[in-house]
């Protein structure tokens, strides 16, 4: 029999999460650094997790350190920045075979493999290894730059920079000119910041023994600075517009990017969690979609037409990639739409297969370790329910809802990358 069984414990100055499963043949381990978003820091951040993924004081070369995850069954090593809200949110994971289906005892080797590239850098003179670093400053630089090689991407950044100031108006990768500027010492200064003044979550999902787990972590992590938990995750909302601000590049790409901001305003909390979700796959999450019926399949303006929902960010993004010259039309059938469903014009077979849907990738989400991670991540920073609870409460959601939440969205920017001009338009 499946189980899952979750066990939080208070190490001080960080949070340990045991969620103890059978489901799983691996054992995986996420530490979450978590601190509030700052644009000048987003550089810094992604930098430091290159720098630490790539050679550590037990393995001062980058083939070296490849080669000991073999040697760990093949473990996975994975780190990301992504943000959440109102935080920046710094994470380092492996995924390795739990030993109970080996002949050796690998569980606290992988666990303190983990630990020691977060805590034991490669360092020299009591600082980074300059040659690591300005390695990692290249690969960073290639990426920051390749921005503007995904046309979509590109539009949706111009798009959300247009609103400055906001935790989503920068460069997930940060900013070149920010990475001019970080050298060793500035950069390890930062990394003895975050291991003080960051908010630490570990989360540990596997068929584990907890009272191992936790002597483990309280030997071997090594952050000691006591922090009172901020729950200010949501940013703050745009005020609605009276009228759409359009804003437009050209480009000699023959596609033509449209990207739409809205603006939510006074959502309730089950609004926020739920209802919105609904709405946004009716609008635009699917090739049922009201969105891609009528602006891709009835008048074929469009290759492609979707609406992402962000709740904690208070927006909602309408984007499709059309024919050059069709923008103004395109415009037109979302505005209609957008009205269309306040009137209540929408079939009820098309909101119960958008809550279909939902529930189906709630259910999927207990599938892996992630999944369960990331829904008990959400839990702890913004009250989210779990699986069966969420199911319940999209089940719940009404047509009266959505057409409530409706009169709740505003259009408030328009960004266009139009296709189709030559260099010296």
């Amino acid at each position: 029999m499946v189980y899952l069984k979750y066990e939080y414990m208070d190490m001080g100055a960080y949070n340990l999460h045991i969620i103890k499963t059978n489901k799983f043949k691996t054992i995986t381990v996420e530490v979450n650094f978590r601190e509030k978003m700052d644009e000048n820091l987003v550089t810094m951040r992604n930098l430091l997790k290159g720098v630490l993924l790539t050679t550590n004081k037990n393995f001062t070369s980058e083939r070296e350190l490849i080669k000991e995850t073999e040697n760990l069954y093949d473990l996975k090593l994975i780190s990301a920045t992504t943000r959440i809200g109102n935080y920046n949110n710094l994470a380092f994971k492996v995924r390795f075979l739990n030993e109970k289906y080996t002949e050796e005892y690998m569980n606290q080797d992988s666990i303190e493999f983990l630990l020691d590239i977060i805590f034991n850098p490669d360092l020299e003179n009591n600082k980074f290894r300059k040659d690591i670093l300005d390695k990692c400053k290249l690969k960073l630089e290639k990426s920051i730059k390749s921005l503007s090689d995904n046309k979509l991407k590109f539009a949706l950044f111009n798009l959300l920079a247009s609103t400055k100031n906001m935790p989503y108006s920068c460069n997930a990768y940060g900013k070149l000119e920010d990475l001019e500027k970080i050298n060793v010492d500035n950069l390890y200064e930062y990394y003895k910041k975050v291991l003080n003044d960051n908010y630490v979550d570990v989360f540990v999902v596997g068929d584990v023994d907890s009272t191992k787990i936790k002597e483990i972590f309280k030997e071997k992590f090594k952050v000691n600075t006591y922090k009172k938990v901020q729950n200010d995750i949501l940013v703050k909302e745009l005020k609605p517009r009276q009228r759409i601000v359009k804003l437009k590049d050209q480009d000699s790409a023959n596609q033509t990017q449209l990207t739409i901001l809205c603006s939510l305003n006074d959502l309730t909390e089950f609004e926020r969690k739920y209802v919105l979700l609904v709405y946004s796959e009716m609008l635009g999450g699917s090739s049922n979609s009201l969105l891609f019926d009528t602006v891709r399949e009835k008048n074929s303006y469009a290759y492609y037409v979707n609406a992402l929902s962000k709740a904690y960010d208070n927006i909602m993004v309408i984007y499709a990639g059309i024919e050059p010259g069709n923008a103004d039309n395109v415009l037109k059938l979302v505005k209609k739409t957008l009205v269309n469903i306040g009137k209540g014009k929408f079939e009820d077979k098309l909101l119960e297969s958008a809550k279909e849907t939902i529930i189906s990738s709630i259910k999927a989400g207990k599938d892996s370790p992630s999944g369960i991670i990331n829904t008990y991540y959400a839990k702890i920073l913004a009250g989210s329910l779990l699986f069966d609870e969420r199911i319940e409460k999209i089940a719940k959601v009404t047509r009266e809802d959505i057409i409530e939440l409706s009169h709740k969205i505003s259009m408030h920017t328009l960004y266009l990358l139009e296709g189709g001009c030559n260099e010296g338009d």
